[in-house]
Parts: C-alpha cells; structure tokens; sequence
C-alpha cells in the first residue's frame, strides 16, 4: 500500500519545521510541531507532500473553480476563505490529508470560525481528510498541555508563552521533544486532544 500524501499548514517554523517558507526551500530534514503530532498517531504509513505558510494561503475568490455550494462560503471570512484556499491548495498538489494548526491568539472568535470552515471544507470537499483546529491560545500552549500543565486554554497568549520559555522550551526542536515524548494530554486540553483524534481517523 502506497504511503498516504500529507500537506501542512501553519503559522510558521515551530508548526512546519523545515517545510516552512518557499516552496523550493522545504525539506523533510527538521520536523515541526505538526509532524510530530502526526507522528504521535501513526509513525508509518504517510508522508509529507508539502506545506504552506498561513500568510501564504491563497484566499479563493474564483467561483469558477468552484463547486456552486461552496460560492457563498468563500464570501466568508479571511480565516474561512484560509482554511478553504489550503484544502484546495492539497488537493490541487495530490494530497490525500491536510493537517494544520492555526494559533487563536487574541480573537475568542477565531475557534468558532475555524470549526465552522472546516465543517464547510469536509462537506464540499470529501475526497481529502482535513485534520485541524486551533491552537488555544496559542501553540505554546498546546506543548504545555503534552509537559502534563493543565488549564492551558485559560491562561492566554502571554502567559502561555512566558510559562514555556521559563521552562527552557525556546526553539521549535525542543517543543518537537516534547511533542514526541507521549506524555498523557490533559482532559481539559479539548483542542489539542481534539486535533489528535482527528489525526488518527485521518491517518487510518
């Protein structure tokens, strides 16, 4: 059996590793935090096609390209047209899988819509598996979460990040060490725990 195709997205080098940045650049030679988590679900049996940036998704607006029920939905918003624009941006390229993690940051709207974009990409695009959510409130707080800290999703951004880098976490590799030691997630990490189940249908 042929090895299942993934594409990632994500906000940067901590998320892609070294499949960040141009296209001509990327290599499989550095994980990132979402190749780890892949890897926390399945070690064999895929591999990674490709990547983009979350600044580089091209925001669909072609109603050409498009299937007719998908025309209102790219109306929507910036991160909705996101989310879309990546599933066809892996679906154009072969993709079998699209996995992305997206940083809530300081929009408490932002995990709502992301849902909801997904729901759309899956219901209009059946052929690929979407594998994402959102960082709550940021990644830093998802590598919380996997050291065993529990209510990450209520501690926000700053406070997030200040609590890793106190704990000598600093650079993506060591945020990938503890992504890759399996560590039980805590209940309350609902998102993180979410995406990794999400991971495991999709890389069945």
């Amino acid at each position: 059996m042929s090895a299942l195709l993934v594409f990632l997205g994500g906000e940067g080098r901590n998320e892609l590793g070294s499949w960040a940045g141009d296209s001509a650049y990327q290599t499989d030679d550095e994980p990132g935090v979402i190749k780890a988590l892949l890897l926390r679900t399945r070690t064999d049996g895929w591999r990674i096609l490709g990547a983009q940036e979350w600044k580089g998704i091209r925001k669909y607006t072609d109603h050409g390209r498009l299937p007719a029920d998908t025309r209102s939905f790219i109306r929507g918003s910036h991160e909705e047209r996101a989310v879309l624009g990546l599933v066809l941006d892996a679906k154009e390229r072969g993709a079998q899988v699209v996995a992305f993690v997206r940083d809530q940051d300081d929009d408490p709207d932002r995990s709502a819509i992301i849902a909801n974009a997904i729901e759309q990409a899956r219901a209009n695009f059946s052929d690929i598996r979407v594998v994402g959510d959102t960082a709550v409130p940021v990644l830093e707080a998802w590598i919380l979460a996997m050291m065993g800290e529990t209510d990450t999703e209520a501690i926000g951004k700053a406070k997030a990040q200040r609590l890793l880098a106190d704990q000598g976490i600093t650079t993506t590799a060591k945020m990938v060490g503890e992504a890759m030691a399996n560590r039980p997630v805590p209940e309350d990490a609902i998102h993180l725990r979410s995406w990794l189940v999400q991971a495991k249908a999709a890389l069945v």
